[in-house]
């Protein structure tokens, strides 16, 4: 009965775009804590997700090939919590929420994450330099492999024209970049 009841005060979040930093994810979501490190196969990253603004945002594209692999953190989040990232995340206008298992030394996750609606994929997108840094930074600080964040450095980014929400996200970054140096890993 407590196993059930532990289950109900949690969700697990799969992140793998700009929410993979902890500093980030917890600004928009204060339960939120890192659980791990994982590897998702049959999928790659791509950033044809068209925002609201017009510049490209994160998706997981399902390519069914065992080789294609995005990397990604496990956060958990209390239930009640969910709904003020499903308003961060633009669930319902570009995003929609889907389960999703993942395995992680052994034990498998029951996790939800956010797809791009088929409306709203567009290719060629590109993603503005401050979400492509926060996607980098937090790819970074999970310690991914040096040619998973060297894919994700070699898409092109373009200036954000409203500099009121650069201002806004550059003050984000410069937070997560005098967050503690040590890894979250051990």
């Amino acid at each position: 009965m407590i196993a059930v009841e532990e289950k109900q005060r949690i969700h697990h979040y799969f992140a793998y775009g700009s929410n993979l930093h902890p500093v980030r994810l917890t600004e928009r979501v204060p339960s939120a804590k890192f659980v791990a490190a994982v590897e998702l196969t049959h999928h790659d990253l791509a950033f044809h997700k068209k925002s609201h603004d017009g510049s490209g945002k994160c998706n997981l594209l399902h390519t069914g090939a065992e080789s294609d692999m995005v990397h990604g953190a496990i956060y958990q989040l209390d239930p009640e919590h969910k709904a003020i990232l499903d308003r961060h995340e633009g669930k319902g206008s570009g995003y929609v929420d889907k389960p999703l298992n993942v395995r992680h030394q052994g034990r498998d996750f029951s996790c939800f994450t956010y797809l791009a609606q088929p409306t709203h994929i567009v290719d060629h997108l590109q993603p503005y330099h401050w979400y492509k840094k926060l996607v980098l930074l937090g790819a970074r600080y999970l310690q991914f492999p040096h040619s998973y964040i060297a894919a994700i450095e070699s898409v092109k980014s373009i200036d954000d024209p409203d500099e009121s929400r650069t201002k806004e996200h550059d003050d984000l970054i410069r937070k997560i970049l005098h967050f503690c140096d040590s890894p979250i890993l051990g």
